[in-house]
Protein backbone atom coordinates (compact mmCIF):
# COMPACT_ATOMS: atom_id res chain seq x y z
CA UNK A 1 0.00 0.00 0.00
CA UNK A 2 0.98 3.41 -0.73
CA UNK A 3 -0.84 5.13 1.29
CA UNK A 4 0.51 5.97 4.80
CA UNK A 5 -1.77 7.84 7.19
CA UNK A 6 -3.41 5.85 9.97
CA UNK A 7 -7.15 5.16 9.12
CA UNK A 8 -9.73 6.13 11.83
CA UNK A 9 -12.81 5.90 9.80
CA UNK A 10 -14.40 3.29 6.59
CA UNK A 11 -16.65 3.74 4.09
CA UNK A 12 -18.05 0.55 2.17
CA UNK A 13 -19.94 0.39 -0.65
CA UNK A 14 -22.89 -1.56 -0.46
CA UNK A 15 -24.01 -3.63 -3.73
CA UNK A 16 -21.35 -6.16 -4.97
CA UNK A 17 -19.43 -4.87 -1.80
CA UNK A 18 -21.34 -5.41 1.46
CA UNK A 19 -24.05 -7.14 -0.09
CA UNK A 20 -26.13 -8.15 -2.96
CA UNK A 21 -29.53 -7.17 -3.35
CA UNK A 22 -32.46 -9.10 -5.16
CA UNK A 23 -33.72 -6.99 -7.69
CA UNK A 24 -37.83 -8.64 -7.51
CA UNK A 25 -37.53 -9.12 -3.67
CA UNK A 26 -35.82 -5.63 -2.59
CA UNK A 27 -33.59 -8.19 -0.16
CA UNK A 28 -30.19 -8.63 0.37
CA UNK A 29 -27.94 -11.23 1.13
CA UNK A 30 -24.51 -10.14 3.08
CA UNK A 31 -21.41 -10.77 1.28
CA UNK A 32 -18.32 -13.09 2.13
CA UNK A 33 -16.32 -11.26 5.35
CA UNK A 34 -19.16 -8.83 5.00
CA UNK A 35 -20.75 -9.25 8.54
CA UNK A 36 -17.73 -10.12 10.36
CA UNK A 37 -16.09 -6.88 8.70
CA UNK A 38 -18.20 -4.58 10.34
CA UNK A 39 -18.15 -6.35 13.71
CA UNK A 40 -14.66 -6.50 14.20
CA UNK A 41 -14.64 -2.73 13.03
CA UNK A 42 -17.12 -1.75 15.66
CA UNK A 43 -15.25 -3.56 18.47
CA UNK A 44 -12.02 -1.79 17.94
CA UNK A 45 -14.02 1.44 17.68
CA UNK A 46 -13.47 2.29 13.92
CA UNK A 47 -16.87 4.29 13.34
CA UNK A 48 -18.52 3.04 9.57
CA UNK A 49 -20.99 4.59 6.91
CA UNK A 50 -22.48 2.50 4.30
CA UNK A 51 -22.32 5.13 1.14
CA UNK A 52 -24.41 3.65 -1.87
CA UNK A 53 -24.93 5.33 -5.19
CA UNK A 54 -28.23 3.60 -5.39
CA UNK A 55 -31.86 5.60 -4.21
CA UNK A 56 -33.88 2.43 -4.81
CA UNK A 57 -35.13 2.89 -1.10
CA UNK A 58 -35.83 5.99 1.38
CA UNK A 59 -32.55 6.13 3.43
CA UNK A 60 -34.62 4.74 6.86
CA UNK A 61 -35.51 1.61 4.75
CA UNK A 62 -31.80 0.55 4.22
CA UNK A 63 -31.28 -0.04 8.48
CA UNK A 64 -34.06 -3.16 8.30
CA UNK A 65 -33.09 -4.59 4.77
CA UNK A 66 -29.28 -4.64 5.97
CA UNK A 67 -29.90 -5.71 9.14
CA UNK A 68 -31.52 -8.86 8.06
CA UNK A 69 -28.81 -9.63 6.19
CA UNK A 70 -26.91 -9.20 9.28
CA UNK A 71 -24.94 -6.08 8.42
CA UNK A 72 -25.94 -3.45 11.01
CA UNK A 73 -25.10 0.28 11.15
CA UNK A 74 -25.78 3.10 13.37
CA UNK A 75 -28.31 5.78 13.10
CA UNK A 76 -27.34 8.16 10.68
CA UNK A 77 -24.61 6.22 9.16
CA UNK A 78 -25.84 5.27 5.57
CA UNK A 79 -25.26 7.65 2.98
CA UNK A 80 -27.43 7.84 -0.70
CA UNK A 81 -27.30 10.38 -3.38
CA UNK A 82 -30.55 12.04 -1.64
CA UNK A 83 -28.75 12.97 1.24
CA UNK A 84 -25.91 14.39 -0.49
CA UNK A 85 -28.00 15.85 -2.61
CA UNK A 86 -30.12 17.68 0.65
CA UNK A 87 -26.77 18.71 2.13
CA UNK A 88 -25.40 20.65 -1.19
CA UNK A 89 -28.09 21.67 -2.96
CA UNK A 90 -29.55 23.33 0.60
CA UNK A 91 -25.72 25.29 0.88
CA UNK A 92 -26.22 26.27 -3.19
CA UNK A 93 -29.25 27.91 -2.23
CA UNK A 94 -31.95 25.90 -4.33
CA UNK A 95 -35.33 25.84 -2.94
CA UNK A 96 -38.06 24.60 -5.82
CA UNK A 97 -36.32 21.50 -7.03
CA UNK A 98 -37.95 19.29 -9.82
CA UNK A 99 -37.79 15.29 -8.90
CA UNK A 100 -37.16 12.77 -11.43
CA UNK A 101 -37.48 9.41 -9.26
CA UNK A 102 -38.94 7.09 -6.52
CA UNK A 103 -39.61 7.80 -2.94
CA UNK A 104 -35.41 7.37 -2.18
CA UNK A 105 -35.57 10.43 -3.33
CA UNK A 106 -38.38 12.42 -2.82
CA UNK A 107 -38.47 11.93 0.22
CA UNK A 108 -35.24 13.11 1.97
CA UNK A 109 -35.59 16.49 -0.02
CA UNK A 110 -39.37 16.89 1.19
CA UNK A 111 -38.52 16.30 4.58
CA UNK A 112 -35.21 18.29 4.54
CA UNK A 113 -38.02 21.52 3.36
CA UNK A 114 -37.54 21.62 -0.44
CA UNK A 115 -40.35 22.33 -2.86
CA UNK A 116 -40.42 19.57 -4.43
CA UNK A 117 -41.98 19.65 -7.63
CA UNK A 118 -43.16 16.36 -9.83
CA UNK A 119 -41.28 15.68 -13.14
CA UNK A 120 -44.73 15.87 -14.69
CA UNK A 121 -45.62 18.19 -17.83
CA UNK A 122 -46.91 21.65 -16.65
CA UNK A 123 -45.26 22.69 -13.20
CA UNK A 124 -44.00 26.73 -13.10
CA UNK A 125 -40.56 27.21 -13.28
CA UNK A 126 -38.53 25.80 -10.42
CA UNK A 127 -34.75 26.22 -10.16
CA UNK A 128 -32.87 22.93 -10.47
CA UNK A 129 -33.62 19.02 -11.48
CA UNK A 130 -32.50 16.23 -9.49
CA UNK A 131 -32.97 12.65 -11.30
CA UNK A 132 -32.50 9.70 -9.13
CA UNK A 133 -33.71 6.06 -9.57
CA UNK A 134 -37.53 5.43 -10.32
CA UNK A 135 -38.99 2.00 -12.18
CA UNK A 136 -42.45 4.01 -13.20
CA UNK A 137 -41.93 6.59 -15.57
CA UNK A 138 -42.68 7.48 -19.11
CA UNK A 139 -41.99 10.34 -22.04
CA UNK A 140 -44.31 12.92 -20.48
CA UNK A 141 -41.55 12.85 -17.43
CA UNK A 142 -38.77 13.03 -19.38
CA UNK A 143 -39.97 15.66 -21.32
CA UNK A 144 -41.20 17.55 -18.52
CA UNK A 145 -37.37 17.08 -16.96
CA UNK A 146 -35.89 18.72 -20.68
CA UNK A 147 -38.08 21.58 -20.35
CA UNK A 148 -37.38 22.33 -17.14
CA UNK A 149 -33.48 22.74 -18.07
CA UNK A 150 -34.34 24.41 -21.08
CA UNK A 151 -36.24 26.88 -18.51
CA UNK A 152 -33.19 27.79 -16.80
CA UNK A 153 -33.25 24.60 -14.35
CA UNK A 154 -29.70 23.81 -13.02
CA UNK A 155 -29.50 19.63 -13.71
CA UNK A 156 -28.43 17.34 -11.08
CA UNK A 157 -28.28 13.61 -10.83
CA UNK A 158 -27.56 11.04 -7.98
CA UNK A 159 -25.58 8.27 -10.20
CA UNK A 160 -24.54 8.65 -14.06
CA UNK A 161 -23.30 5.01 -13.65
CA UNK A 162 -24.70 2.46 -16.35
CA UNK A 163 -25.37 -0.23 -14.13
CA UNK A 164 -24.67 -2.34 -11.00
CA UNK A 165 -23.84 -5.10 -9.31
CA UNK A 166 -26.92 -7.48 -7.87
CA UNK A 167 -27.34 -10.81 -7.10
CA UNK A 168 -28.47 -11.70 -11.01
CA UNK A 169 -25.77 -9.93 -12.80
CA UNK A 170 -25.74 -6.27 -13.56
CA UNK A 171 -28.78 -4.04 -12.58
CA UNK A 172 -29.57 -1.27 -14.86
CA UNK A 173 -28.54 2.82 -13.26
CA UNK A 174 -31.90 4.49 -14.06
CA UNK A 175 -30.20 7.94 -13.43
CA UNK A 176 -27.50 7.46 -15.28
CA UNK A 177 -29.43 6.14 -18.37
CA UNK A 178 -31.86 9.10 -18.10
CA UNK A 179 -28.96 11.81 -17.54
CA UNK A 180 -27.49 10.53 -20.52
CA UNK A 181 -30.88 11.67 -21.99
CA UNK A 182 -30.87 14.71 -20.87
CA UNK A 183 -26.94 15.53 -21.73
CA UNK A 184 -27.97 14.34 -25.40
CA UNK A 185 -31.50 16.68 -25.62
CA UNK A 186 -30.19 19.49 -23.37
CA UNK A 187 -26.94 20.34 -24.22
CA UNK A 188 -26.33 20.52 -20.47
CA UNK A 189 -24.56 17.89 -18.66
CA UNK A 190 -26.30 17.04 -15.23
CA UNK A 191 -23.89 17.47 -12.43
CA UNK A 192 -23.15 13.98 -10.71
CA UNK A 193 -23.96 13.96 -6.60
CA UNK A 194 -22.78 10.45 -5.94
CA UNK A 195 -19.94 8.36 -6.52
CA UNK A 196 -17.03 9.35 -8.27
CA UNK A 197 -18.33 13.21 -6.97
CA UNK A 198 -16.40 13.53 -3.82
CA UNK A 199 -19.01 15.33 -1.76
CA UNK A 200 -20.44 12.02 -0.50
CA UNK A 201 -16.88 11.31 1.26
CA UNK A 202 -16.63 15.02 2.57
CA UNK A 203 -20.07 14.29 3.93
CA UNK A 204 -19.10 10.81 5.39
CA UNK A 205 -15.37 12.19 7.03
CA UNK A 206 -17.23 14.67 8.69
CA UNK A 207 -19.97 12.15 10.30
CA UNK A 208 -17.02 9.59 11.46
CA UNK A 209 -14.81 12.80 12.86
CA UNK A 210 -12.13 11.69 10.25
CA UNK A 211 -10.35 13.85 7.67
CA UNK A 212 -10.83 12.27 4.47
CA UNK A 213 -7.10 11.06 4.49
CA UNK A 214 -8.33 9.31 7.73
CA UNK A 215 -10.69 7.06 5.66
CA UNK A 216 -10.67 3.97 3.79
CA UNK A 217 -13.13 3.50 1.35
CA UNK A 218 -13.65 0.25 0.40
CA UNK A 219 -15.74 -0.79 -3.18
CA UNK A 220 -16.39 -2.92 -6.07
CA UNK A 221 -16.55 -0.43 -8.88
CA UNK A 222 -12.58 1.11 -10.16
CA UNK A 223 -14.54 4.19 -11.61
CA UNK A 224 -16.90 4.92 -8.50
CA UNK A 225 -15.68 4.49 -5.06
CA UNK A 226 -11.96 3.40 -6.22
CA UNK A 227 -11.75 7.04 -8.52
CA UNK A 228 -13.76 9.06 -5.70
CA UNK A 229 -11.36 7.92 -2.76
CA UNK A 230 -8.16 8.73 -4.51
CA UNK A 231 -9.24 11.94 -5.73
CA UNK A 232 -9.86 12.41 -2.16
CA UNK A 233 -6.55 11.06 -0.92
CA UNK A 234 -8.82 8.18 0.89
CA UNK A 235 -7.04 4.86 1.04
CA UNK A 236 -8.57 3.37 -1.67
CA UNK A 237 -9.52 -0.52 -1.62
CA UNK A 238 -10.86 -3.02 -4.00
CA UNK A 239 -12.72 -6.29 -3.91
CA UNK A 240 -14.06 -8.11 -6.68
CA UNK A 241 -17.27 -9.26 -5.19
CA UNK A 242 -19.05 -6.96 -7.65
CA UNK A 243 -18.69 -5.81 -11.32
CA UNK A 244 -14.77 -5.62 -11.59
CA UNK A 245 -12.09 -8.45 -11.46
CA UNK A 246 -8.37 -7.79 -10.71
CA UNK A 247 -7.99 -7.19 -14.83
CA UNK A 248 -10.85 -4.48 -14.26
CA UNK A 249 -8.81 -2.11 -11.79
CA UNK A 250 -5.81 -2.78 -13.21
CA UNK A 251 -6.62 -1.16 -16.18
CA UNK A 252 -7.29 2.46 -14.24
CA UNK A 253 -4.65 4.64 -14.71
CA UNK A 254 -2.37 4.62 -11.50
CA UNK A 255 -2.86 7.89 -9.96
CA UNK A 256 -6.90 6.50 -9.90
CA UNK A 257 -6.00 2.34 -8.97
CA UNK A 258 -7.28 1.40 -5.80
CA UNK A 259 -4.04 1.14 -3.48
CA UNK A 260 -5.01 -2.73 -2.96
CA UNK A 261 -7.77 -5.31 -4.45
CA UNK A 262 -8.86 -8.37 -2.49
CA UNK A 263 -11.18 -10.74 -3.15
CA UNK A 264 -14.07 -10.48 -0.01
CA UNK A 265 -13.85 -8.50 2.93
CA UNK A 266 -12.50 -11.86 4.68
CA UNK A 267 -9.35 -10.39 3.52
CA UNK A 268 -9.49 -6.88 4.67
CA UNK A 269 -6.45 -5.65 6.00
CA UNK A 270 -7.75 -4.55 9.65
CA UNK A 271 -3.70 -4.72 10.89
CA UNK A 272 -3.53 -1.22 9.03
CA UNK A 273 -6.45 0.67 10.94
CA UNK A 274 -6.04 1.89 14.11
CA UNK A 275 -8.65 3.51 16.04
Amino acid sequence: MQHNKPIRGAIFDIDGTLAMMDKTKGTYTALAGAVEALETLRAAKIPVIAYTNGTFFPIADYYPLLADAGLVLDPDHIITPAAVAVHHLKEQGYHRVMVFGAEGTKLPMQEAGFDVVDAVPGQDPVEAVLMGWTRDFGVPNLEAVCEAIWAGAVPFTGSDAPFFAGASGKILGVSGAVAAMVTKVTGQTPTVLGKPSTLGLDMSASILGCGVDEVAVIGDDPLLEIMMARKAGSLAIGVTTGIADQAAFNAVEPDLRAHLVISSLSQLPLEYWKA
